[in-house]
């Protein structure tokens, strides 16, 4: 099985395409067509969703394991992809402790990983 979430760069990307385009089209996963489909249409699922299903699992619950607030500045840096200065306004603290916040609930996740494989 491979080692999922491993390096800093690893939880930045999933972060980063967590809401991207993997979802699916539409609310359902699965969409209902006519027999005569053509290969130009989609079924719903992107390419690239399913594969990516295990990634998605464990950074949500390696998020969980982070304090409110780094949990917090990761989406808002990332997911919703503010300005250092509007993520510290938010938080209330300094653009300086966001960088190190950041840092420090990155290597967390990568840690959390480390620990749930024996520290490997």
């Amino acid at each position: 099985m491979p080692v999922l979430l491993a390096t800093p760069t690893e939880v930045v990307w999933s972060l980063l395409t967590y809401t991207d385009w993997w979802q699916p089209t539409t609310s359902s996963v699965l969409q209902v067509g006519s027999l005569r489909r053509s290969s130009a249409r989609s079924d719903g699922v992107r390419l690239g969703l399913l594969d990516r299903l295990d990634e998605r699992a464990e950074l949500r619950y390696r998020m969980r394991l982070l304090e409110d607030r780094d949990r917090q500045l990761l989406y808002l840096w990332y997911v919703v992809q503010l300005p250092v200065r509007e993520i510290a306004n938010a938080l209330g603290i300094s653009r300086r402790q966001c960088f190190r916040r950041r840092a420090s609930a990155i290597r967390s996740i990568v840690g959390s990983g480390d620990e749930a494989d024996g520290g490997s």
